[in-house]
C-alpha cells in the first residue's frame, strides 16, 4: 500500500490561466495576488482563486497573502502536507501516487483486495462505451450529467457557457471521460492535467446507475488510462469531506487523503455553512434554479 503522495500543487502558470478566465468571464476585478469576489450580501471577499479546491500555495506559503488581505474579507485555499490528526468533515483531496507503474500493477499495490472484486464485478456487469480526450464536441455530454448531479447536490450549477470559455481557456489541459450504455451517455467527469497531476473536478454517474457499480467502472478505466498512456504521475480524485461516503470510495481505490487548508477570515465550516441552503435549492423547480443558479454562482466564493 502507499504510504506517501508526492507533494504536488497546481503550477502557477495554470493557477494564473485559471485566473485570467475567471476575470475575463465574470469581470471580476484583482487586487496584487487576490480576486475580488462580490457576493450576495454587497460584501467583497478576496479570494486567491475562487472554483479550485486548492492553488499553487502550501499553507507554510502564505504570509504575503495574509499580510495582504489583513484589512479585508478574504479565503484562501491551500494544501497542507504536514497535517495528520484528520477529524470527520475536515476537507480532503485525496490521491494516488502512480510513480511510473502500470495499472495493474498500481491496483495490485494500492487497491483494497476486497474493493478489486467489487471493480472486478463492474467489469463484468457493465458493458460501456467510453469516449475521452481535451475535444469540445464531449462537452455537451458531460453537461448532460454535471447539471443533473448538481441540481441533486442541492448546489447551483454554472452554465454551458462557462465550460465552453473554460475549455477554450485551458484547452487540452481539461480533458473530458465519458461513458455510454449504448448511445446513452450514463456518466461523465472533468479533469485538469497540469505538469505530473491530473485533478478531477466535475463529474458522476447518472441517478438510474448508481446502483450499477457505474462509478467503479468509471474510475477503474480513467486511472487505467491515465497509467498506461502516462498521462500523469499524481491522480487526484478531487476535494471530500474526510469520513465521507466519497471519502470512503475513493480510499478504496487507494487513495490518499490530504488537508485543505480553508483559511478565511471568517471561519466557518462550508459543509454545515451551506446545509439548510442546499435543502432548500433542492426544493426549488428546475425552471428557477436554471435561470438563477448559473447567475448565483458569480458571487459564491465557497463554490
Amino acid at each position: 500500500m502507499q504510504k506517501n503522495v508526492s507533494n504536488v500543487t497546481f503550477s502557477r502558470e495554470f493557477i494564473e490561466r485559471f485566473k485570467d478566465f475567471l476575470v475575463d468571464f465574470y469581470k471580476y476585478d484583482r487586487y496584487m495576488d487576490y480576486i475580488v469576489v462580490p457576493t450576495l450580501s454587497g460584501k467583497k471577499v478576496l479570494s486567491y482563486i475562487p472554483i479550485l479546491s486548492y492553488t499553487d500555495r502550501v499553507a507554510n506559503e502564505i504570509e504575503d497573502l495574509l499580510e495582504l488581505s489583513k484589512e479585508s474579507e478574504y479565503q484562501i485555499r491551500v494544501l497542507n502536507f504536514k497535517y495528520k490528526e484528520f477529524k470527520n468533515g475536515d476537507p480532503v483531496t485525496m490521491r494516488i501516487d502512480i510513480n511510473s507503474r502500470s495499472s495493474e500493477e498500481l491496483f495490485m499495490d494500492v487497491m483494497k483486495s476486497k474493493h478489486r472484486k467489487t471493480v472486478k464485478s463492474s467489469l463484468k456487469r457493465n458493458s460501456l462505451t467510453v469516449k475521452s480526450g481535451s475535444q469540445i464536441e464531449l462537452l455537451d455530454d458531460f453537461y448532460k450529467i454535471f447539471k443533473a448531479l448538481m441540481n441533486g447536490h442541492g448546489t447551483p450549477a454554472f452554465d454551458k457557457k462557462f465550460f465552453l470559455s473554460l475549455k477554450e481557456a485551458l484547452k487540452e489541459s481539461m480533458i473530458f471521460y465519458n461513458f455510454y450504455d449504448k448511445n446513452e451517455i450514463v456518466a461523465s467527469y472533468a479533469l485538469f492535467l497540469d505538469n505530473s497531476l491530473i485533478y478531477g473536478s466535475w463529474g458522476g454517474v447518472e441517478d438510474r446507475y448508481r446502483d450499477k457499480l457505474v462509478g467503479h467502472y468509471a474510475y477503474y478505466h480513467i486511472i487505467k488510462d491515465v497509467c498506461d498512456n502516462k498521462i500523469a504521475q499524481i491522480f487526484d480524485f478531487g476535494r471530500s469531506p474526510y469520513g465521507s461516503g466519497g471519502y470512503a470510495f475513493k480510499h478504496k481505490f487507494g487513495a490518499r487523503e490530504i488537508k485543505i487548508d480553508i483559511l478565511s477570515s471568517n471561519s466557518e465550516d462550508i459543509y454545515e455553512k451551506y446545509s439548510l441552503a442546499s435543502k432548500v435549492w433542492k426544493r426549488l423547480p428546475n425552471f428557477l434554479t436554471d435561470k438563477i443558479g448559473p447567475k448565483l454562482c458569480r458571487y459564491l466564493v465557497d463554490l
